[in-house]
Parts: structure tokens; C-alpha cells; sequence
């Protein structure tokens, strides 16, 4: 008998997570997640197991009633999972609907004196293909945005590594931001009102991780040391590392959140907007942070 998608998910759990969890309502949603994906991206041949596996990595467990099917971007996370995964079609699919777009961005920081071609082959590179036996880097994409956005921040931040090189930064980092997200008018108004409350909330949220979180992190994050290499740091498996990396990442997500909704006291659609118009800035804001705690 075929085992469940909730089996399926769960296994890739510590067990003591699994114990309150409603497990026909995650079904349901796996389900879910499972046929949007497939249905947006009929060319790729996904195996079902490998999407149900990178989701529980990538999804921390806590309270699985704030998992809707409208908070998750599972399309997004279908097709990063495939890319990751190397498959030729996820790979064509990206460069048709996603790295086009990226192009456009990059080219609005102006005065940066960047080619965009030359970002997009290094974004390619960076994010697609493996070192070593790591996954390539396009698997650390968690949904915490839309897939667009993410991309478009890591072409920035590329961007920014070109004009580093090139003596230029100083001059354009002012306007990265106004670029990494543009293109919605409302998503746009919240960035630029609650910018200090997220680095406010950001900084706080930093500093309550643990000292092993912030250094792994800043080691992954800012140093760019890969995860079999933190491994053999802390003697454990690259796997492990990786877990900890996402680990990480979602409680900081998670503690902004409700530091937001303390601050700034929205109601849950508000604040739904808000996270979604600020997620792609962690990519940006969190490097800075890391070294500041260090």
C-alpha cells in the first residue's frame, strides 16, 4: 500500500514534532502543494518523494494551521526543489519565466556600471550548479518570498559583489533596495514605512540566537563557507548543518514576525502583506547584522 504524503513529510522530522500535529489537515495540504506544483510545471518531472523531503527540511515544524495554501509558494518551491535537484526542464523553466525578469532588475540599479549578462551567467552559476558534494544554492530558497523576489535579490547582491571588485559600491548601494523589490506599488509602500521597524526587528532577532546559530550563519551567510566544511568544524554531517542553517533562518522569520505584530499591532492580513513586502530585504539586511553580532 502506498505510504502517505504525510508520512512521507513527517519522516524527514524530528519525532517529537509530529506528536500535536493535525495529520489529515497536513495531508490535505500536501496534497495540495503536490498538484499546484505539477500543475504549473507540467514539463518537470519531479519525483513526488524528492518535493515531499525538501519541504520538511525547508518548512520548520511548529503550527501547521498557519500553513495555508496562500502562504506557501509551493510552485515556487516545486521548481527551486527541481533545479536543485539538477532536472534539465526546471533548469529551461527558470530561465524563461524568472532570470528574463532578473535581467530587468538589474539593469534599474543605476550608475552601477554592471553588465547584466555577466551578473545573470554568475547568478546561474552561483545558484545552479554544486560544490563539492554541497546542494547547489538555489535549494536554500524557503518561501518565506516569492521565488521573483529572492532571485532578484541575489542578482542585486551579485551585482554588488561586480561593483565591489570595481571600487563602485558606495555610490549605488542606496539605491539596491528600491530595486530588489519594485514593481508592486503597495508591497513598495511597506517596504519603504516599516524599513527601520524590520531592521529593528531584525537586529533583535539576531541577537537571540544561539551563539552556534549566529556562527554558522555568519559562516554560511557572510564568509560563504560551504556546509561540509562547517561540518567538519562542528564534526557533524554536512545534512546536519543544513538543518541548522534553515533552522536558523525561520526563527528569524518567526521572531520578526511577531515582533512586528507587537510593534506595529496589525491584523493578520496586514501583517501578511508586510512580511511578504519585506522577506526579500532579509538576504540583504541579514550579512551586515551577522558581522555587527560577531
Amino acid at each position: 500500500m502506498q505510504r502517505s504524503r504525510f508520512h512521507s513529510f513527517v519522516q524527514h522530522w524530528p519525532a517529537s514534532a509530529t506528536r500535536d500535529v493535525d495529520a489529515p489537515m497536513l495531508e490535505a495540504l500536501l496534497t495540495s502543494w503536490v498538484s499546484t506544483g505539477r500543475r504549473t510545471w507540467p514539463e518537470v518531472a519531479l519525483a513526488e518523494e524528492d518535493f515531499l523531503q525538501h519541504l520538511a527540511q525547508r518548512l520548520v515544524p511548529g503550527d501547521v494551521s498557519s500553513w495555508t495554501s496562500e502562504a506557501i509558494p509551493a510552485a515556487d518551491l516545486y521548481l527551486a526543489c527541481a533545479c536543485a535537484r539538477g532536472l534539465p526542464a526546471a533548469h529551461a523553466a527558470l530561465e524563461r519565466h524568472f532570470l528574463s525578469k532578473v535581467a530587468r532588475a538589474v539593469t534599474r540599479v543605476r550608475g552601477g556600471g554592471v553588465d547584466a549578462e555577466e551578473v545573470l551567467q554568475q547568478l546561474r552559476q552561483r545558484l545552479l550548479a554544486s560544490e563539492g558534494n554541497a546542494e547547489p544554492r538555489i535549494a536554500e530558497y524557503r518561501g518565506t518570498a516569492p521565488l521573483s523576489a529572492w532571485l532578484r535579490a541575489a542578482a542585486v547582491r551579485t551585482a554588488l559583489n561586480l561593483q565591489r571588485a570595481e571600487g563602485r559600491r558606495a555610490r549605488v548601494e542606496q539605491e539596491v533596495e528600491g530595486a530588489v523589490l519594485g514593481g508592486d506599488v503597495e508591497l513598495d509602500y511597506l517596504r519603504r514605512r516599516h524599513h527601520q521597524d524590520f531592521r529593528e526587528a531584525l537586529a533583535a532577532a539576531v541577537a537571540s540566537l544561539s551563539p552556534r546559530e549566529r556562527t554558522v550563519l555568519r559562516l554560511h551567510v557572510v564568509e560563504g563557507v560551504n556546509l561540509e566544511r562547517i561540518g567538519a568544524m562542528y564534526r557533524a554531517h554536512k545534512s546536519t548543518v543544513s538543518r541548522w542553517v534553515a533552522h536558523a533562518r525561520q526563527t528569524l522569520l518567526s521572531r520578526v514576525r511577531e515582533q512586528l505584530a507587537e510593534r506595529l499591532r496589525l491584523s493578520v492580513g496586514e501583517l501578511d502583506s508586510l512580511m511578504l513586502a519585506v522577506g526579500g530585504q532579509l538576504d540583504l539586511s541579514l550579512p551586515g547584522l551577522l558581522r555587527e553580532s560577531a
